[in-house]
């Protein structure tokens, strides 16, 4: 007589965990930054970003629920917010402007369950000099952080420890004896120009499959495909050993793939095709295998291998759009 009330309150619980929408505000104001005798000021933040709407997305809960990461004001706010909190600027130091031409955060989930909070950071460094900038160098910081079972709160820590290795870099691997006699060659309009990603600027798509996210935003797949045909089905498959092609698996860790007219999005195996909308944005209608699995764990911990079965197989067909600096996706609010 229990089982109707647990089937009903299993799936009362996949439906709430799916329809909620809602931002995990990013914090930074909590933590420090180490920087000993300091030799510099920040006093510009300038966002490249293509898309500077959000950071990235986190999975929220037991339901793995997506969530938008966002900061408390846009990026360049923030950002300063946090470094004159942190580092007061002084008047006999040089002035420095940092620009961020990448920033990414989200959640990487392994076949077995494991999670790992990665980001990706960008940073570029100008010093001011009257109107004009010197270029002093630049910092790609990579790093994941976690690899449990719910580090959504590894984020935070992720994001400040990105800012701590901008100013590492400034700290001690800028010639600040010499910096001054650096060419001031850039000007304040080049210092805020974009470069706009290969894949949106492109005439012709190139033929392969996508390894990570950056292979697709440049336009470089780095793996030859074909495509076989069969039993009325389409059938990537990737160059292997030897020159030799092979199936595609869910474990090769594909992004995606081109067929020279059109891009398909990998989900554990499954390829759905991506539409371009509007300026900077792709969109795709399938499953979210990440929804999948958590459903199929939550049916299986309750009602053991059917009721995971079952519940995995409940998982619908969605609209997402791609984020644009991490290659995670959003559900689209219809």
């Amino acid at each position: 007589m229990k089982k109707p009330f647990f089937w009903t309150n299993l799936f009362l619980l996949i439906g709430f965990s799916a329809s909620l929408s809602a931002q995990k505000v990013l914090e930074l104001n909590k933590s420090r930054l180490d920087v000993g005798k300091r030799r510099f000021n920040i006093t510009q933040v300038i966002d490249m970003r293509f898309d500077t709407r959000r950071l990235g997305v986190a999975r929220v809960g037991m339901g793995n629920r997506k969530e938008e990461m966002v900061l408390s004001a846009p990026l360049p706010t923030a950002f300063q917010q946090y470094f004159n909190a942190k580092l007061p600027p002084e008047a006999d130091l040089p002035n420095v402007v940092l620009r961020v031409s990448r920033l990414g955060l989200w959640e990487e989930t392994t076949l077995i369950g494991s999670e790992g909070a990665r980001i990706a950071a960008d940073f570029e460094f100008f010093l001011q000099q009257g109107d004009r900038f010197a270029y002093l160098g630049d910092r790609k910081f990579r790093f994941t952080e976690g690899l449990g079972s719910d580090i959504t709160k590894y984020h935070d820590d992720n994001l400040r420890a990105a800012l701590q290795a901008a100013v590492d870099f400034l700290q001690d691997s800028v010639d600040w004896k010499t910096a001054t006699a650096l060419s001031a060659n850039v000007t304040a309009g080049e210092l805020v120009q974009r470069t706009v990603p290969k894949i949106l600027t492109d005439q012709d798509l190139v033929i392969g499959a996508y390894k990570n996210f950056t292979d697709f935003r440049n336009n470089n797949p780095r793996l030859a495909v074909q495509i076989e045909e069969k039993n009325g089905e389409s059938v990537l498959l990737i160059e292997g050993k030897k020159g030799k092609f092979r199936r595609a698996k869910p474990d090769d860790r594909i992004w995606g793939f081109c067929d020279g007219k059109n891009m398909y999005i990998n989900q554990f195996g499954t390829f759905y095709q991506l539409n371009k909308m509007g300026e900077n944005a792709f969109e795709f209608y399938g499953v979210d295998y990440d929804k999948k699995m958590s459903n199929t764990a939550i049916g299986a911990g309750a009602f053991g291998a059917i009721g995971g079965l079952i519940a995995g197989s409940m998982t619908k067909s969605r609209h997402y759009v791609v984020d644009w600096e991490t290659g995670s996706f959003l559900q689209k609010e219809e």
